[in-house]
């Protein structure tokens, strides 16, 4: 009787042990498919573009309409429209890069040249000649944001 169930446990452990190794070098594969990809993962994740001048940035349009009044727009491919956090963002970096730009400011003769400057609130969005929507830098709620996209979107 020892015997049988000595066969029975090989057989057992036999499939047991078999069905491990299939499992273990499934995992393998797969770990060794997701290593051997890792540049074509990481591709897969889009660098947020930058205002700036040259590859992968972008020029915001500023032009002063009155006194330390400034239009300042970001293109809607500067950041992802669906998430307001990503407009945040982008916002802040083109305000960021306005005051040490200035001079990138059309009809900039109407500002004084101090420290601060405020933004223009119209239009929210536009869409330019072609076809390209732009989102105002003075939008600062997401119901703002929300009004814009729709604005974009026409």
């Amino acid at each position: 009787m020892s015997k049988i169930d000595q066969s029975t446990l090989t057989r057992l452990l036999g499939n047991s042990l078999q069905q491990e190794v299939e499992s273990q070098q499934r995992m393998d594969a797969t770990v060794a498919r997701i290593i051997g990809s890792g540049p074509a993962v990481t591709d897969q994740y889009k660098i947020a573009p930058q205002p700036g001048h040259g590859p992968g940035m972008y020029q915001p349009r500023a032009r002063a309409t009155g006194q330390d009044l400034v239009s300042l727009f970001i293109p809607a491919d500067s950041f992802d429209v669906l998430e307001y956090k990503d407009f945040q963002r982008a916002r802040d970096q083109a305000i960021s890069w306005l005051r040490s730009h200035r001079y990138q400011v059309e009809d900039a003769q109407k500002l004084c040249w101090g420290p601060s400057f405020e933004l223009d609130s119209s239009p929210l969005a536009y869409r330019d000649d072609t076809g390209r929507a732009w989102y105002n830098c003075s939008i600062d709620t997401e119901q703002d944001y929300l009004r814009a996209r729709v604005t974009a979107s026409y």
